[in-house]
């Protein structure tokens, strides 16, 4: 999983996309609004993560509701050497969360 991915995800209303650095089981990484940290294990095809998503940019007219505070994601699915898919939740909410991951480098 070492490496810079792209990632797509649908979290209820709020979707799009960022960029993700997976490194000896860390990842860093954010989109335009939110920065993101936490960890990953990896056990054969199996990904089990838990990430802070943190807002990083004010809300901008028009757009979905953007917590104010920083969200603790717990996330499990399946992985190869150039793809993975994640499903799962933030701690304090049942709106499911799901990501993809493109392998870009």
């Amino acid at each position: 999983m070492n490496g810079l991915w792209i990632a797509y995800f649908n979290a209820g209303a709020a979707h799009g996309n960022g960029i993700a650095v997976l490194r000896s089981g860390e990842i860093l990484g954010g989109d335009f609004a939110h920065t993101w940290v936490g960890t990953y294990e990896e056990e054969g095809a199996k990904l089990y993560a838990r990430v802070r998503v943190a807002p990083c940019l004010p809300q901008q007219e028009g757009e979905p509701a953007i917590p104010d505070h920083p969200r603790m994601m717990t996330l499990s699915g399946s992985c190869s050497e150039s793809d993975a898919k994640l499903t799962g939740h933030a701690d304090d909410s049942d709106v499911p969360v799901t990501i993809e991951l493109h392998k870009a480098a």
